[in-house]
């Protein structure tokens, strides 16, 4: 290997680590920075397309678990300016596309139509768009996977592991 590209990727994932706000490593829907950059219509759009992308089935989904408020979260904090407005201008262009796609707005449209016109816009040739879908889908997954629920209960993180057994036979 590479010396200078081990130092390089090195040197990479620790900014990364330190850029990263603290509460996006432990967060929870009460200690999240409060967002106004969205209008009621956008904002009802974006948790719909969070609720097709991680919806609830025999586990919570994403809704449930304060991932949009998440997603906008990093959005404000990890996002320059012209990308936190190229991202929030690019949410009703999601309803645009379905109405071009299927007529009616996507909030209207059946489950597996949502579903098929995601899939749509992730392979989209509007580069904006897709990438769009990308940091959403991003995000999504990154709030979903580092929520309380999930890490209790699906990745099995304990507070404090290892619980000590004071003095025990040898045998044991």
């Amino acid at each position: 290997m590479n010396r200078r590209h081990l130092l390089k990727n090195l040197a990479l994932g620790v900014a990364a680590a330190v850029a990263v706000p603290a509460w996006a490593k432990n967060w929870s829907v009460d200690n999240l920075p409060v967002t106004t950059h969205l209008n009621k219509a956008d904002d009802d759009l974006l948790t719909e397309i969070i609720d097709v992308l991680l919806p609830k089935t025999d586990s919570p989904g994403a809704v449930e678990l304060g991932v949009p408020k998440f997603v906008k979260a990093m959005a404000d904090t990890m996002l320059t300016d012209e990308e936190r407005t190229s991202f929030y201008a690019h949410i009703p262009k999601v309803d645009a596309f379905a109405k071009r796609k299927y007529g009616p707005a996507f909030t209207s449209l059946s489950a597996a139509q949502k579903t098929e016109c995601l899939g749509m816009i992730e392979v989209n040739e509007d580069k904006g768009l897709s990438g769009f879908f990308d940091t959403l889908k991003g995000y999504a997954i990154q709030g979903y996977t580092g929520s309380e629920w999930y890490m209790t209960e699906k990745a099995g993180y304990e507070y404090a592991p290892g619980y000590g057994s004071g003095c025990v036979d040898i045998e044991q």
